[in-house]
């Protein structure tokens, strides 16, 4: 008696279950990769958006002192020159000593950067006069 085996082409369950979890292993080291990419680059939003506020508290109280003859700093981010990124959000306080600003991100919850000058009660995390900190 002559038995003959017949070879079937095709992926056995074994390899098919290898295969798969090898894209599944790849694609959340992408995603792992790619989260903490965007992250970054919200994170690098708010510190530009803060540079800005920054110089254009400076352009205020220039304006201000010409044409009163007393130096403001801006309360108040809309009466800066100041285009923000989209999606940050600065807080700004201001008194006749100095100014504190602080930038969030929708997108980035826990992390908030924030720069002051002067002698006001800086917001968090600030800890050093016109450094820009982040926690």
């Amino acid at each position: 008696m002559h038995s003959t085996f017949r070879w079937e082409s095709g992926f056995t369950l074994v390899e098919m279950m290898i295969v798969l979890t090898l894209i599944s292993i790849l694609s959340f080291i992408a995603t792992v990769t790619l989260g903490s990419s965007s992250s970054q680059a919200y994170k690098t939003a708010m510190l530009s958006d803060l540079r800005n506020v920054a110089t254009a508290q400076e352009a205020y109280i220039e304006q201000t002192f010409a044409e009163t003859g007393k130096a403001t700093y801006a309360n108040n981010v809309s009466k800066l020159a100041v285009n923000l990124s989209s999606g940050v959000t600065v807080r700004l306080r201001a008194n006749g000593n100095g100014w504190s600003a602080r930038a969030t991100h929708e997108r980035v919850q826990g992390t908030r950067c924030s720069v002051y000058r002067g002698t006001i009660k800086p917001f968090p995390p600030a800890t050093e006069e016109g450094r820009i900190d982040c926690d």
